[in-house]
């Protein structure tokens, strides 16, 4: 009966959806090193404050290899408007990259933006919904990016102190290697405005300066560097689950369930699940999921990991069909065969 009363308990939908016992939090997967310019990201920041001459918005572009920032201010954020100034901006000046990364923005995800890709060669990469972590190096460089508009925007509109702010960008120098992305992509740091004292002519011999460029050229970027304190928790049962809960990260009304569902999981994989929505189906991280636990004596749905015996496993040898008593879970319960009249 102890068995039979947590398996029901435990699989109550409405406490599932409304309870909160233990978020998931997957492990990192490891990106291997890119090539120059083969894997960039691409995000759009804004609305910003708008400036005299109507821009509100700005497209960010970054190198997974070099690290080389690019910003764009625009005025609209129409599909036409972010093709065309990836196209002018990016690909005519560094070439077409191997695989694209974005998040679901309509403007990505516009017949015209996946045609003029397909027209290039280049692979879309997209995230999955609220989940910023999987297009991080763009949206941990906004933050670097604000900050530096923040600290000039007393001198002028954002537009024209955007140049000057990605100038100390590029010239910075990485946590990891200490190899600034314009060393990465022209093989020697920026020339800066606080250089006071003249460059002497250092006479480098051949030999040295093939060492120099061969150095260069093997400079790649450190892959395991960051470090997190944090535990990771996976369910254990979420890899041999047949339905999840999904974890709602938008701004929710008072007293509305941090989680939906169940529904049905149609594929698995280690950091994302193919789930079966009522009206399609789409790819949700599984640090937003959770596994259900459904009875199926109603509703015909396949139990994650709980089962409830049918009505055939049931015996009956010695007390009548009249003294069968069904519970609210749908159970068959006999009374002791001491209390069973005679």
């Amino acid at each position: 009966m102890n068995s039979d009363v947590n398996k029901w308990a435990k699989s109550c939908i409405n406490c599932q959806r409304a309870k909160v016992s233990r978020h998931t939090i997957s492990e990192y997967e490891t990106f291997q090193a890119a090539e120059r310019f083969a894997h960039i990201h691409v995000d759009i920041v804004g609305p910003l404050p708008i400036t005299e001459d109507g821009y509100r918005y700005c497209v960010t572009v970054i190198d997974r290899g070099t690290r080389w920032p690019e910003a764009f201010p625009i005025k609209d954020i129409t599909a036409s408007t972010v093709a065309k100034i990836i196209y002018e901006g990016w690909i005519t000046r560094f070439g077409c990259p191997v695989k694209l990364t974005t998040d679901q923005g309509r403007q990505f995800e516009s017949q015209l933006f996946n045609d003029l890709l397909k027209y290039l060669g280049v692979k879309r990469l997209r995230t999955t919904s609220y989940h910023a972590q999987a297009n991080g190096l763009v949206e941990r460089w906004h933050r670097s990016m604000k900050a530096a508009l923040m600290a000039r925007l007393h001198t002028g509109s954002w537009v024209s102190e955007l140049p000057t702010v990605l100038f100390g960008l590029r010239a910075a120098g990485r946590s990891d290697s200490g190899v600034s992305a314009a060393e990465y992509v022209y093989g020697k740091p920026l020339r800066l405005p606080n250089d006071f004292f003249e460059a002497t002519e250092l006479g480098y011999d051949d030999a040295t300066l093939e060492n120099i460029r061969t150095a260069i050229n093997n400079l790649k970027p450190i892959s395991n560097l960051h470090r997190d304190n944090r535990k990771w928790f996976t369910h254990p049962d979420l890899h041999t689950c047949t339905h999840v809960f999904v974890r709602d990260d938008a701004v929710r009304k008072p007293l509305k369930t941090p989680y939906d569902g169940p529904y049905k999981v149609i594929k698995k994989g280690s950091k994302v699940f193919e789930l079966q929505l009522p009206n399609r189906r789409t790819t949700i991280s599984i640090d937003r999921l959770k596994p259900a636990y459904i009875l199926n004596d109603t509703d015909n749905i396949v139990t994650s990991s709980v089962t409830v015996p049918s009505q055939q496993t049931v015996q009956s040898d010695t007390v009548n069909d009249t003294d069968h008593r069904k519970t609210r879970s749908g159970r068959i319960v006999k009374p002791p065969v001491r209390f069973v009249d005679n």
